[in-house]
């Protein structure tokens, strides 16, 4: 078990969950102004629906966690599961507390 290609995929399933976030605003809200993505973001936060653009952004996670397996990468893709899970715990407490 190699800690490196564990915090490798933790940390390319956070960077995709982020991208997800983006990409969910761009398809949903249909604006491609950066300053408009993150009004939007702002505004998220302010109305508390957050979290669910979150999860809308955690399925880009599915697309890394699947190439690391078909590359046999299989470490990386545990920390790709392990970020999944994390963001995971993270809607679940902004979302009841």
């Amino acid at each position: 078990m190699s800690k490196k290609d564990i915090i490798f995929g933790i940390t390319t399933g956070l960077i995709s969950n982020i991208i997800g976030v983006i990409f969910t605003v761009i398809f949903l809200f249909q604006e491609i102004s950066i300053s408009n993505i993150f009004r939007i973001i702002n505004e998220s936060i302010d109305n508390n629906f957050i979290t669910k653009l979150i999860s809308l952004g955690a399925i880009v996670n599915l697309i890394a966690f699947f190439i690391f397996l078909k590359f046999n990468y299989v470490e990386r893709a545990r920390g790709v599961l392990i970020a999944t899970f994390l963001v995971a715990i993270l809607t679940i407490y902004i979302n009841n507390f």
